[in-house]
């Protein structure tokens, strides 16, 4: 009798489709999970618990909703929600459960560009540079094709992210949301017009940026995080580089970048830079938690569904822009770490793997592993023998360049 191929149990297993939010049970440690809810400042009335063992993403009791620990952690999103992101979940008709991980970073990197650069964030900005994608029961972004890119390196994978969830009260995001059925298919939506041509594309493009975990400071600088506390009443946030300010937030998402975040002062008779940004968030009340105590994970009457991306989501401006580089004096300070070096846009993958999911259109998930195959097939055949002259080169910073910018508004 034949012996078994010791390969054979491992090609079954990379055969199997990757799990979905109803199949990934989860699987990581209580304890990691109390760690999140304390270093996130959870608030006893927001209910976030732990499943019970042998729970899915979809087992979330009535009046819960469904996160993930990569959000949080890789993706840079925080509690509470900005009001950009709901927008962008509203425009599409996705709940934030539907999402994975690879793609809410994108939601939170495009907002952090935009407010590095002083442009407000709109759901139609965001639905010009990504469209939709769908894979194994979770919801993606992926850029769209022939559009300047605003991310040079996206996430290529975080592994084992389905198992890591948690349940949260409904209510901490006091926004409707719509659980897209698979049976209505990808949400399209039609992109702005003439967008290229607006000042806002220029910007946020001219120099693509990698998809990174970002410091708290710079998250609080950007107006997406409420988590830190200054040691000055008037502090906050900035990106200095020898003991200058006015360097534009974006060099935070460059680990290479030779700067840091510091604490600078504001002069007298500024509001505080919490107060500034505090109505950037939809802020969780017990009317929210109330609201929404019903409703149950999963389950939606679509009969009641409102097209929302055409409602008008007016995000504040921190106000920061309208100070002058003199108000700010230096009060505590980090070191840096080194220079990059040469940067050049890297364009973005598919990676065919369970746990690092860069989703595509179900339609065209077949042909697009056809040419994969077809086209690693051609580079096998190209590639010569001998190792060839800068096989091992490292991926060059996305963002080598600390670029100076005045903080007077543009």
């Amino acid at each position: 009798m034949a012996e078994k191929n010791p390969t054979q149990k491992k090609r079954k297993h990379r055969g199997r489709a990757p799990p979905g939010p109803d199949q990934a049970v989860i699987n990581w440690k209580e304890e990691e999970f109390h760690n999140l809810v304390r270093g996130h400042n959870f608030r006893p009335e927001w209910g976030a618990r732990y499943p019970p063992s042998g729970s899915t993403a979809l087992d979330a009791p009535p009046g819960f909703i469904t996160l993930y620990a990569a959000f949080f952690r890789e993706g840079n999103f925080r509690l509470p929600i900005t009001k950009f992101t709901v927008a962008v979940l509203r425009g599409y008709g996705l709940h934030i459960s539907q999402i994975n991980a690879i793609g809410l970073p994108r939601i939170t990197h495009f907002e952090f560009v935009c407010r590095s650069y002083r442009v407000e964030p709109t759901f139609e900005m965001f639905n010009a540079l990504y469209s939709v994608s769908y894979a194994s029961g979770f919801y993606s972004f992926q850029a769209r094709m022939r559009v300047a890119q605003v991310c040079s390196v996206p996430i290529k994978g975080i592994h084992y992210w389905k198992q890591k969830f948690f349940y949260i009260r409904r209510g901490v995001i006091p926004a409707d949301m719509s659980y897209r059925q698979v049976g209505q298919g990808v949400p399209k939506v039609d992109v702005l017009p003439d967008y290229a041509a607006q000042e806002w594309y220029g910007k946020i493009t001219a120099k693509p940026t990698a998809i990174s975990q970002l410091d708290e400071m710079a998250l609080v600088g950007a107006g997406m995080s409420l988590l830190w506390v200054p040691k000055h009443p008037l502090g906050q946030p900035a990106y200095s580089h020898k003991g200058k300010f006015g360097y534009i937030l974006l060099n935070a998402l460059d680990p290479k970048s030779a700067g840091a975040m510091v604490e600078a002062i504001q002069a007298d008779g500024n509001p505080t830079l919490l107060d500034q940004i505090r109505d950037r968030f939809l802020h969780p009340t017990d009317a929210s938690l109330s609201r929404y105590a019903n409703e149950v994970l999963g389950e939606d009457d679509w009969d009641d569904f409102v097209d929302s991306g055409r409602e008008e989501v007016i995000i504040l401006s921190s106000g920061s822009s309208d100070r002058d580089v003199g108000d700010l004096i230096s009060h505590s300070a980090r070191a840096g770490n080194a220079p990059g070096g040469v940067a050049e846009p890297v364009h973005e993958f598919v990676e065919d793997d369970d746990d690092a999911e860069a989703s595509v259109d179900p339609s065209a998930q077949l042909e697009t592993r056809k040419k994969a195959r077809t086209d690693k097939s051609r580079k096998r055949e190209e590639k010569p023998g001998s190792t060839g002259a800068g096989s091992s080169r490292k991926r060059p910073s996305p963002h080598p360049c600390l670029g100076y910018v005045s903080t007077v508004g543009s």
